[in-house]
């Protein structure tokens, strides 16, 4: 499936990418800005985006289900990600309320 038409990304570019990234030690979050780095591609429209993030979120369930990557890393980031879309959502609170 293609999940960015712009730069002609695959769902199984993304979990290639995963596997590269969540291997490595202290691996980032793997956000599509790392994601799309990674695979040395920039995003043009941003439109793929939330496509992207499901894409992201769905691989490493099955990488780890598969037991590629591992469950607890995964978790971990998981855990990073939540935290930063919290943090992301309650300055967007913040701003619109001034």
């Amino acid at each position: 499936m293609i999940v960015c038409s712009c730069q002609v990304i695959s769902d199984m570019d993304i979990e290639q990418a995963l596997v590269d990234i969540l291997r490595e030690p202290n691996a980032p979050l793997p956000t599509p800005g790392v994601v799309y780095r990674h695979l040395a591609k920039k995003m043009v429209c941003c439109c793929c985006s939330p496509l992207a993030v499901s894409t992201i979120y769905d691989k490493i369930d099955r990488l780890a289900a598969r037991g590629i990557v591992c469950p607890y890393a995964c978790e971990h980031v998981r855990g990073r990600l939540r935290k930063r879309a919290s943090e992301t959502s309650q300055r967007l609170c913040e701003y619109a309320s001034r």
